[in-house]
């Protein structure tokens, strides 16, 4: 047979089945992308355990049929009219590449770079070098972190605000840190002064930390990295998110001390009779959610307050979606025993309403 005739065939064999891989692939559970840490990590990180199984689009180019988590499958594309869907959109076209690695059930050291929408909420005396690190926050604007009320609101912080020459040194936030007891470890830092803050109206610490959402105003833009990146908010609810991930700088028990280094963890989310049922008290449902293991003493715990409790985005590869804000817990690291967090998605009108208010 003649070779160029046999090299047509074989061109046309390899063609014919990398559409019929694709034609399979693009069933909505699948998607034909590049064989990289950055398209395709879960197959990436795993290409030893899932071996001769891996299909393939085109092998020859090594185009693999990407797995989409049942959680994101048949996901809708972004409504642009919102503000902060735009946006969203925005900082993932700013985004040339990140570094994306499957989350780890369990405590766990966060790489540099993992989660670049992570900051540190702290105070400072205004006669002391030293900050002390009190909660966590997400960069959701280059000027404004998310958080939580009750790491603000005190009645000493209440009557600062309340002051029309508010422009509080008390305050500081911190971006791009991974371990701030490490001179050496892969953080690129900004740190800013807080030159204003909101506590959502409808916050009642005194009833089970209802609406426990604020919003903290930078003294200047974060300039956005590799280091430094916002997250995203979540147009709906979430709930079909089974498993989410927290990180934090928080406490590592109940009786411990606050890690230095930025840790991570995957929880489940539990349902809202699960919450009362194990919390034994009443949540507000509609406005709060937990989660929590019941197989390990995965957990938040002091110190991560306010930070964001998140899911890789639907859409965005190089971004997460935030669905909480760490509210409270009883006890840290009890098996069983969730904590409390914040539903962002009801909160969304009133953060547009003052982060992309012109």
């Amino acid at each position: 047979m003649d070779e160029s005739l046999l090299g047509l065939q074989v061109s046309l064999l390899l063609m014919l089945l990398a559409s019929v891989c694709a034609e399979f692939c693009d069933n909505g559970t699948g998607e034909c992308k590049e064989l990289t840490a950055t398209d395709c990590p879960v197959i990436f990180y795993n290409q030893h355990l899932i071996g001769p199984d891996i299909k393939y689009c085109d092998e020859f180019n090594d185009i693999v049929c990407c797995p989409i988590p049942l959680d994101h499958q048949n996901v809708k594309p972004a409504d642009e009219t919102r503000p902060f869907e735009r946006e969203c959109k925005r900082f993932n076209e700013a985004r040339a590449s990140c570094r994306s690695t499957p989350f780890i059930v369990g405590g766990s050291k966060a790489a540099g770079q993992e989660f670049p929408f992570m900051a540190l909420i702290g105070t400072r005396e205004s006669d002391k070098a030293d900050i002390n690190w009190d909660c966590g926050g997400a960069l959701v604007h280059p000027r404004f972190v998310l958080t939580a009320a009750h790491c603000l609101e005190t009645s000493e912080s209440k009557a600062e605000r309340l002051d029309p020459d508010f422009d509080s040194p008390k305050f500081v936030v911190r971006l791009g840190e991974l371990d701030y007891n490490s001179t050496t470890d892969d953080a690129q830092v900004q740190d800013f002064r807080v030159v204003n803050y909101v506590v959502h109206p409808a916050y009642d610490d005194e009833d089970g930390f209802k609406n426990d959402i604020a919003l903290v105003e930078l003294d200047k833009a974060a300039v956005f990295n590799e280091h430094v990146a916002p997250a995203c908010l979540p147009p709906s609810s979430g709930n079909e998110n089974s498993q989410l991930t927290a990180a934090g700088w928080g406490f590592t028990s109940d009786k411990g001390l606050k890690s230095s280094h930025l840790l991570k963890v995957t929880l489940q989310r539990f349902s809202d009779d699960q919450c009362v049922e194990r919390l034994q008290q009443g949540i507000e449902t509609r406005t709060q959610f937990c989660a929590g293991s019941l197989t390990s003493n995965a957990d938040t715990c002091n110190g991560d307050s306010g930070g964001p409790i998140f899911v890789q985005h639907p859409l965005y590869s190089c971004l997460k979606q935030v669905f909480g804000i760490v509210s409270y817990g009883l006890v840290c690291g009890t098996q069983g025993l969730p904590s409390v967090y914040t539903k962002v998605h009801l909160f969304t009108d009133w953060i547009e309403g003052i982060v992309w208010s012109d």
